[in-house]
């Protein structure tokens, strides 16, 4: 006789548990402590086996006999129940193990000492694709998924972090496939879904709107560390990721150098920026306030961490020279005026600047090269900032008059 809801509902529990069976081996197990759960008894290669399908009431007396049906299919079929319960929940388990963001923080951490923007990269997977994609097992994403999430940030008007993402995400799915994770690589076909964005070559101002950009520096009421940054930007034209990761060891106050390390330097190799008096003076007054920490220049949320990129952008944007100049304008302004004024070989400006140098064996010996005369150039560029500063009309000649041409007769 088939169980009734009356009967299930009115059943108590024993001093030891018992069964009330259904119909096609299905059954209830009634405990001592009142649970009644549901089990199907069934044979499977000659051996009788025994699966559970779920507590009674969450699984009523209908989806118990649904589930004993679908496992009479099942055996029909050829399979064992609750083999295939397991597998899948091995898939399930793996399934949530092998995210997106699980295999790329995986990634990630195997880039781990390869690559110094690692925290910047992950970063910004964090903000732009995990948020979207994160939690989606990573053999279910498709490239419509990866394009709806691009496009996103396309909209946003961040074009240049778009193809970054894009990137990003082409080098996690490639890992994933090297691993076996997925069998198609669903990033390798993400060419040209993104517009380009316009390459301005690192917008900077004009030298004739130097006095302006000058006084905007030096009324700048923002963050103090910021300006003080800015500033030093101004002085020794470095890169923007050489200032705002410097490191107080990094600064020789006997020798008045800045000695930046081969492995935070562009190309690689050792640079020493020579310090202007200007420069020391500013270096001392931040000293009384971050001299303490690692960085020169520390993050406002965390103060481990270094200055990002995007204070110095943003100082400058509401300086008003947003899309105008950027931090490594500085340095295209240093060439141009340093070189306009023909008073140091070209050599000297392009050592200070730490180009590349095309000569290998040269290249090995000559970071000191020109060290004199820099020493005396940063210096007299120091001079010349403040007397544009000073003097609006010093721009461009400044202190270094340009040599004179005397006309053959």
């Amino acid at each position: 006789m088939s169980l009734t809801d009356v009967k299930i509902r009115t059943a108590k529990p024993d001093s030891k548990q018992y069964k009330l069976f259904d119909s096609g081996g299905l059954f209830l197990l009634v405990k001592p402590n009142g649970s009644k759960l549901w089990h199907l008894k069934y044979r499977y290669l000659g051996k009788e086996r025994t699966f559970s399908i779920g507590v009674y009431p969450t699984v009523s007396m209908l989806q118990a006999r649904q589930e004993r049906e679908a496992v009479k299919k099942m055996l029909a079929e050829g399979i064992d129940p609750t083999q295939q319960r397991k597998t899948t929940r091995y898939k399930r388990m793996e399934a949530s193990e092998n995210t997106l963001e699980s295999i790329a923080r995986r990634w990630f951490e195997i880039k781990k000492g390869e690559d110094e923007h690692r925290e910047r990269s992950l970063r910004r997977l964090e903000l732009y694709a995990f948020p979207k994609l994160g939690y989606r097992p990573i053999q279910d994403i498709t490239t419509l998924d990866l394009v709806s999430c691009l496009e996103t940030v396309e909209k946003r008007g961040i074009l240049e972090t778009a193809h970054r993402v894009k990137q990003l995400l082409q080098q996690v799915f490639r890992y994933a496939v090297r691993k076996g994770l997925i069998t198609h690589n669903p990033a390798g076909d993400l060419r040209d879904i993104l517009a380009f964005p316009e390459k301005n070559n690192f917008a900077c101002i004009h030298p004739s709107e130097l006095s302006g950009l000058l006084k905007a520096m030096d009324g700048y009421n923002g963050d103090a560390l910021t300006q003080v940054a800015i500033k030093l930007l101004a002085y020794t034209f470095v890169r923007t990721g050489e200032l705002i990761g410097a490191r107080w060891e990094e600064i020789d106050w006997a020798r008045q150098e800045w000695q930046i390390p081969a492995e935070r330097m562009k190309m690689k190799r050792g640079h020493i920026v020579p310090l202007a008096r200007q420069t020391v003076a500013l270096l001392e007054s931040l000293k009384t306030i971050t001299g303490h920490r690692d960085f020169l220049f520390h993050a406002p949320a965390n103060k481990e961490k270094h200055l990002s990129n995007g204070a110095i952008l943003g100082a400058l944007r509401r300086m008003g020279y947003a899309g105008r100049m950027t931090g490594h304008g500085f340095r295209a302004l240093a060439s141009t005026i340093l070189n306009e004024q023909r008073k140091y070989h070209p050599d000297v400006i392009e050592r200070q600047l730490a180009h590349a140098e095309r000569n290998e064996v040269r290249a090995a010996y000559n970071r000191a090269e020109y060290l004199l005369e820099r020493k005396v150039m940063m210096q007299e560029w120091a001079d010349y900032l403040d007397g544009v500063l000073a003097n609006p009309d010093k721009v461009v000649r400044g202190v270094f008059p340009k040599e004179k041409t005397v006309k053959k007769k």
